[in-house]
Parts: C-alpha cells; sequence; structure tokens
C-alpha cells in the first residue's frame, strides 16, 4: 500500500504525490496514523519548545520532534502531511464565550464597523425596516435587532423609544445592546409589557427616565429588561435544533477552537446540548456554565446531571453568576464614579449597578463551594470583584477550606486594582481577561474612566508577573469569534482610534498564545489532557498560515486558520 502525502498551501490541502515506504518499522516502534512534517510546531510546552514535526496515534500525540526522527514512525499506512513550513499549533481553548448563542437569523445585525455597517440611528430604522419587509412580519409582531453600540453612532447617545415610534407605530421593537446588557424598545413594546412611569425599577435592574420626569425613555438595563413581555416563538423541530450546534460547532472550528464555552446556560439549552451530545453529534469540547439559579434543581437529578465530567464532548464545567454589568453601557459596577452622564443615573457617585446583593452572592459562593461545583462570575468593576472575593473568603472560612485546587473564575475581571490581583494570587482566583475591549470600547473607557482605570483595564501583564495563570476570550458575540484578533489584541492593545490602551500591559505572542492554549486548559483542569502539544495528550491541532510569534505583531489578526483538528481527526479546513 502506498503513503498517502499531501501538501497544505495557503488556500488549503492539496494532493500532491504518493510514494511507497516500508510497510513495518525496523526499531519496533508503533507506527503513526498521521506525521505532520516540514513546519513550524509551536508547542507551548513549559519551555515553549519549537519543533518541526509531530506524529498522531489514535487521536493523541505519539511524538513531537524532527522531521527525521518523526519520519521513523510511519508504516505503509500512515498519512503523511506536508506542512510546507506553516505552523502547527494546540487547538485553541476558550476561556469565555456563548456557544448557544443561536438564532440570530431571527434578529437584525445592528453592530457598528469593523463588525457591521450601522453608524446612526437612521441605519438602524433602515436596516430594522428592511429586516421587516424580507421577513414579512406582520403587524402586532416583535420586530427583533441585537449589536448596536451608541458609542459608535453618529449621534453619541442611545436611540429613545421616539425614534422607533415613527417608523414602527404597529409593533413592539427590541434592540439589544451590544453589551448584552440592556434593550431598547418602543412605546409599543413598553405598552405591551406594562411598563409606564408608575413601575418600579426591579432589584439589580434600571427603567431609564426621561430627565426630571418618570417617563421612560426605552431604556431598560440590566433586570429591567426582564419586564418585557415578549411573545412566545414557535420552537424549531429538533431536526432544526440540532443542525443550529452542528453549523455552530463548525463556526467554532473555523476559528481553530476545539474546546468551546457556553457562557450561562439556561436549562433549555443545556437540555439541547445533552441531547445532542447523548445523539453523538458534538465533535468538540463543549464546557457548559449552567446559570447559578437552575443549580439546585441540577444537583438534585444527579443521574442526569454530573459537574466535572466530560462526556461525549459535554461538560458541565461549574455554575455562572452575573454579579454587574458592562462597562461600556456604564453598569459595570465600581468603587469610583464614571467620568461622564450615566442614563438612569443623577448625581456625582454614578458608580454602576450590582446585580446581585452581598448576601445573595455569599451564600451561592457557599452553596457551590459545599458541592465542590465550581463557580464562575462575571465581573466587571472592581466593586463587584470586591464582593466576589468577600463571599470566596466568607465561604472558606465557614468550610474551613481554602481555594487550592479550586480555582474559581472571574469572567471578564476587566477593571481589577493592582490590590485585588495579590488577592487573586493569594485564592487561587483564575481571572479571565477580556483584551478586545481595548480595541472595541478603549477610546470610550478612556473617556468614560480616566487613563489610570482604562489603561489597567485586563492587566494581563500584571497578571503574569505575579504568577497568576489567566485565560483571555473574545465573549462571543459581543466581539468576534476570532482568536487570531483577540491573541493580537493581547499583544498591541491597540484601540479604535489606534491609542495603546496600557502599554505596559501588553503580552509578548508567546505569552498570549498561553493565554489561550494551555492556560485555558487549565481553566477547566484539563492541562494534562489537551493545551499544549506534548506526547500523550490529546491531538487537539490547529495549522495556520503563519507563526504567530515571528509575524510582525500587527500582522496577527490576518493570519488565517487553514485546518482544524480535534482528536486527531479534521474537522474544518479552509476551502
Amino acid at each position: 500500500m502506498k503513503n498517502i502525502i499531501f501538501s497544505i498551501a495557503a488556500t488549503g490541502w492539496m494532493f500532491i504525490s504518493a510514494s511507497n515506504l516500508p510497510a513495518k518499522l525496523t526499531d519496533g516502534k508503533p507506527a503513526a496514523d498521521v506525521i505532520y512534517i516540514h513546519g513550524k510546531v509551536l508547542t507551548v510546552d513549559p519551555a515553549n519548545s519549537v519543533a518541526s514535526a509531530l506524529a498522531v496515534k489514535d487521536g493523541r500525540i505519539l511524538a513531537v520532534g524532527t522531521d527525521e526522527t518523526i519520519q521513523k514512525l510511519k508504516d505503509a499506512h500512515t498519512v503523511v502531511v506536508d506542512l510546507q513550513g506553516k505552523t502547527l499549533a494546540p487547538g485553541f481553548i476558550d476561556g469565555h464565550s456563548h456557544f448557544m448563542g443561536l438564532g440570530r437569523s431571527k434578529a437584525v445585525d445592528l453592530s457598528a464597523p469593523p463588525v457591521g455597517t450601522v453608524k446612526s440611528i437612521p441605519d438602524i430604522i433602515a436596516a430594522l425596516k428592511a429586516f421587516k419587509e424580507k421577513n414579512g412580519i406582520k403587524d402586532g409582531e416583535w420586530i427583533t435587532g441585537y449589536g448596536y453600540d451608541q458609542d459608535q453612532l453618529a449621534e453619541q447617545r442611545h436611540p429613545t423609544k421616539e425614534d422607533l415610534d415613527g417608523a414602527f407605530p404597529n409593533n413592539p421593537v427590541a434592540l439589544q445592546h451590544v453589551s448584552g446588557h440592556m434593550v431598547l424598545v418602543n412605546s409599543y413594546a413598553l405598552r405591551i409589557s406594562g411598563i409606564d412611569s408608575t413601575t418600579k425599577n426591579p432589584a439589580g435592574g434600571m427603567i431609564v427616565r426621561k430627565s426630571g420626569t418618570n417617563d421612560p425613555t426605552g431604556l431598560l438595563q440590566e433586570h429591567a429588561s426582564g419586564l418585557l413581555k415578549r411573545e412566545r416563538r414557535e420552537q424549531p423541530t429538533w431536526e432544526e435544533q440540532l443542525q443550529e450546534i452542528k453549523d455552530q460547532e463548525q463556526f467554532y472550528a473555523s476559528n481553530g477552537i476545539t474546546t468551546a464555552q457556553e457562557g450561562r446556560t439556561a436549562l433549555g439549552s443545556l437540555q439541547q446540548l445533552k441531547k445532542a451530545a447523548d445523539a453523538g453529534a458534538l465533535y468538540i469540547d463543549i464546557e457548559s456554565l449552567p446559570a447559578y439559579e437552575i443549580v439546585d434543581r441540577l444537583l438534585a437529578d444527579s443521574a442526569t446531571w454530573q459537574f466535572g465530567k466530560l462526556q461525549n464532548h459535554l461538560k458541565l464545567a461549574g455554575t455562572k453568576l452575573i454579579a454587574d454589568g458592562s462597562p461600556q453601557g456604564k453598569t459595570a459596577f465600581f468603587s469610583r464614579p464614571y467620568l461622564v452622564e450615566v442614563p438612569g443615573c443623577s448625581g456625582d457617585d454614578c458608580r454602576g449597578i450590582p446585580t446581585v446583593t452581598q448576601d445573595y452572592f455569599d451564600a451561592a459562593v457557599l452553596n457551590d463551594f459545599r458541592h465542590n461545583v465550581r463557580f464562575f462570575v462575571h465581573c466587571n468593576g472592581d466593586s463587584t470583584i470586591d464582593m466576589y472575593i468577600h463571599a470566596i473568603e466568607k465561604a472558606d472560612a465557614a468550610l474551613h477550606t481554602t481555594n487550592e485546587g479550586r480555582r474559581p473564575v472571574v469572567i471578564h475581571s476587566q477593571f481589577v486594582r493592582a490590590d485585588q490581583l495579590d488577592k487573586y494570587k493569594e485564592l487561587h482566583m483564575l481571572p479571565s481577561f477580556f483584551t478586545n475591549h481595548t480595541f472595541f470600547w478603549g477610546d470610550v473607557h478612556v473617556r468614560n474612566l480616566g487613563k489610570d482605570r482604562a489603561y489597567f483595564e485586563s492587566p494581563t501583564k500584571s497578571a503574569l508577573k505575579r504568577g497568576i495563570i489567566f485565560t483571555n476570550h473574545t465573549d462571543y458575540g459581543v466581539t468576534p469569534l476570532s482568536q487570531l484578533f483577540l491573541l493580537w489584541s493581547s499583544v498591541n492593545r491597540v484601540s479604535r482610534s489606534g491609542q495603546i490602551i496600557g502599554p505596559d500591559e501588553r503580552l509578548t505572542p508567546a505569552e498570549g498564545l498561553r493565554a489561550i492554549t494551555i492556560n485555558g486548559a487549565y481553566e477547566y483542569f484539563e492541562e494534562k489532557e489537551k493545551g499544549s502539544l506534548e506526547k500523550g495528550k490529546i491531538a487537539d491541532l490547529v495549522i495556520l498560515s503563519d507563526d504567530p510569534t515571528t509575524i510582525d505583531p500587527a500582522r496577527i489578526k490576518d493570519i488565517q486558520v487553514l485546518e482544524t483538528i480535534k482528536e486527531g481527526k479534521s474537522i474544518y479546513k479552509k476551502s
């Protein structure tokens, strides 16, 4: 039998030749299923070693080394892949995103450039009108959009209900902010939801009012969006749901991701994922974080739900609590006030919105710790991080334990203070930073918070100097899923205007790569199985058009994912 030999070019795979090779190995070593040669293999091992070849056997890495040594592991059945100088790296591990953010075809994308095309409120209206016409939306039916960003609009403000009323007098309209932490609605939507000047703010939420009155503007922050009474949509069939999940897997794989996170899973979505896993439909690993609010229900049904165990590519990695809002939406909870006007707040002490009380926070952490369930918390502002630290210390005291081995995760951790980083080290806390913010909202943070806070946003280098293990993430769909753009943002920290947001916090490319590979594996207690290219580990690989550790750092975001391999099998190839 002949060996099949492939070569990889910038546009994808190309069959080039076949050659006779010996059927047996003379040294008695096991033969590889696949070998990759003539490449640059970024192992991301403790020494950041670089090799030229790698062998795979039964879905695991058989060996890493030189072309000469690896080619000794082939026999007549081995597939030989000639990388032609391209880069082989560990499959990317998603620090935080929302895998089950499905169904966006049912809403209109209102994102600003470079993600979308919306630049003004008239652009929003035009996009909504086109969407209504294209989808045949009738009077009385909801029109929904997502991704608008007031700071990128020409008007430099949130739309109001009046901006929408003239164009949509007979439809309820709801526009989700790019942060996901607030919704803008028109008068029709307010009316059918019973929200008016007499409606009280819910706990952890704010109905923004017109200045000097109680009349709602249409902007509902945080938990206030839960007051909306939306229509129940017809549920897609299971076949349609499964296809959406498969399409999402392929989208993640096209970005080189072999382990994804489902960042706050509702019960219905969790049931969908489990059904897909049981059917053998998952081929990338999905780390689900069920919403903390359903943890007791899951714990009570231990026959169905088990935390911390990867089965059929699905794992319940822990629970997720949202403890404050977004800094670009000015709802993240700070110890010092914002420097600009904050919608829904008057006076000089506008510091954002905690979405839980300290008592609730304390009880939630204690409950998870008691049941050996890992705790992940959305914390953007430093006051929210203070709440998390307090809750952990209180739980440790009550249980007479420490956090060594727990690795509680601080999702976003964007505006952590230096003294809080010291607490992270002491309490074995793991921040999952969000350096994409330096590009998308770095300029906004400088204006809203001042340089001292903005430049210390996602302080990756300061964490590294303290020996804190951290990950990095896109929070997709808040920012694009691209892991190469994420790596670029951690290395360059360049804003939309070209300003460097925190030059002292920039990582080297090798440091940034570790944050989305081996550190990601550490976040999920899987560092012994994945995250680096070492003998015996799972063969989760990504082939890149260029080496991110040696290319001009400004060009890292332009690197292409050519192929993604999960457990030795190709799951995506660039066409």
